[in-house]
């Protein structure tokens, strides 16, 4: 079967199996409202569990999140193409270029953690809110490469409603789970299909809401 027939008949059975009805409205509907929110990506490459504290709308590759607790805040998933000889340390470097033109722009730390029990790079910079000194702004990412893509996990908001959202992105980053890639960078999208749950802790697991999510 020639690879884009099988990635897309994959697919059709995931979203079979996770969601009675596969709609777009009926999908969009569910990544709104203060509930876990389970997500397979359309293009087969991670399924994670969107937290409560944000609504998203998802395209290939991509995720868009706003804060829904009464504070400004955003948090966006990317898989972006990378060359295979890329590291994180050198994607994160390319990553904080544009940062680095913001307003009094300021690393504040950058230490190893593991995404999916992948090596992962958690970065966390402020910087002038909208142009405004008395209003700093706060940006985290967690970054991973695997193979000839990266994965981006990006939160902005105001530095002063940080712990707002703690919560949400400890469970976002706890139920975050990538595909393995074949040769040719594609998604094994079989990885993305629950597995059977043993036992279920304080943060959600990835395959128990997946299961009973949609």
């Amino acid at each position: 079967m020639r690879p884009l027939r099988r990635l897309t008949s994959l697919l059709t059975g995931l979203m079979i199996f996770a969601a009675p009805a596969v709609a777009a409205d009926d999908v969009l509907q569910g990544l709104f409202g203060r509930q876990q929110k389970p997500l397979i990506d359309p293009a087969g490459y991670f399924a994670v569990v969107l937290p409560p504290g944000f609504d998203c709308q998802a395209s290939p590759r991509k995720v868009r999140c706003t804060g829904n607790r009464g504070v400004q805040a955003i948090v966006t998933i990317d898989v972006i193409d990378v060359p295979a000889s890329a590291t994180v340390e050198l994607f994160l470097l390319n990553q904080m270029d544009a940062f680095k033109k913001k307003e009094h722009f300021k690393l504040l730390s950058q230490r190893k953690q593991t995404l999916d029990g992948q090596k992962a790079l958690l970065a966390a910079y402020t910087f002038d809110h909208f142009g405004s000194v008395q209003l700093p702004g706060f940006a985290q990412g967690l970054y991973m490469v695997k193979s000839t893509k990266a994965y981006v996990i990006h939160y902005e908001g105001r530095a002063d409603q940080v712990a707002v959202h703690k919560n949400d992105l400890d469970e976002l980053y706890a139920s975050f789970r990538s595909a393995r890639l074949d040769g040719g960078g594609n998604p094994i999208v079989e990885d993305l299909k629950p597995k059977e749950v043993k036992s279920k802790g304080t943060l959600p697991d990835v395959d128990a809401a997946l299961k009973t999510g949609f």
